[in-house]
């Protein structure tokens, strides 16, 4: 699959524009740029280096960034966003934010990036769940990340197994969970939404204690 499959339709830069059409053109933007992110580590001056977290996360915004500009999407994307707005704790590895004059660029779509697996064996599960509230769909739960917003996202780099070994065993954890801790529930595994060699989609939803469900769109990519 190349990126021209995922080539962008034409969207007027407008306050017109719905949240569902701006989620759609967010997650095909992603996608894009996971084939973009695919073929630079590659073939750029990446290629074959032992990268940790933060450096694909960084990675994968630059292509993302020349995307955004190429196509002239009516969003940007940064890193580590710090909710000044709704005061939440912690930063999110990505967020876009809306590139309208006179607008502000509060986080409109924020980004959970983990690595798959994770780097230390003590860290298993933090993908769902980590130390002092720092697993990433934990996060989205006790808002931590995405206060304010209905939809979300997180990042997986899998760097071994394929997806569907990722997608049972994250699923096990949260049903695991949803045994023990009456903060999770079984409804909150992952459902697979599209799977190409290159990538696969997959949607949940993280019930949050205090407001209203958080609809978390997933975007693994295969970098091994």
């Amino acid at each position: 699959m190349t990126a021209e499959e995922y080539k962008r339709e034409e969207y007027i830069l407008d306050t017109s524009i719905s949240t569902n059409q701006t989620t759609l053109m967010i997650l095909e933007l992603m996608k894009m740029a996971a084939l973009s992110f695919k073929k630079y580590l590659a073939f750029g001056y990446h290629a074959k280096q032992n990268l940790n977290e933060p450096d694909l996360s960084q990675t994968y915004l630059q292509q993302a960034t020349k995307l955004i500009r190429h196509f002239d999407y009516p969003f940007n994307i940064d890193k580590e966003y710090q909710d000044i707005y709704y005061r939440s704790d912690g930063f999110s590895d990505l967020y876009f934010y809306t590139n309208e004059e006179d607008k502000s660029n509060v986080s409109i779509f924020s980004i959970e990036c983990k690595r798959l697996p994770a780097p230390e064996k003590n860290r298993e599960k933090e993908y769902v769940i980590g130390d002092k509230n720092n697993g990433g769909i934990e996060r989205f739960k006790t808002e931590k990340h995405g206060k304010g917003l209905a939809e979300c996202g997180m990042i997986g780099f899998v760097e071994k197994e394929n997806f569907d070994y990722w997608q049972q065993k994250i699923n096990s954890w949260i049903i695991e969970l949803s045994k023990n801790n009456t903060d999770w529930n079984s409804n909150e595994i992952l459902v697979e939404i599209e799977q190409t060699t290159d990538f696969m989609q997959l949607n949940s939803i993280a019930q949050r204690a205090v407001s209203t469900n958080l609809t978390l769109y997933h975007l693994w990519i295969n970098i091994f």
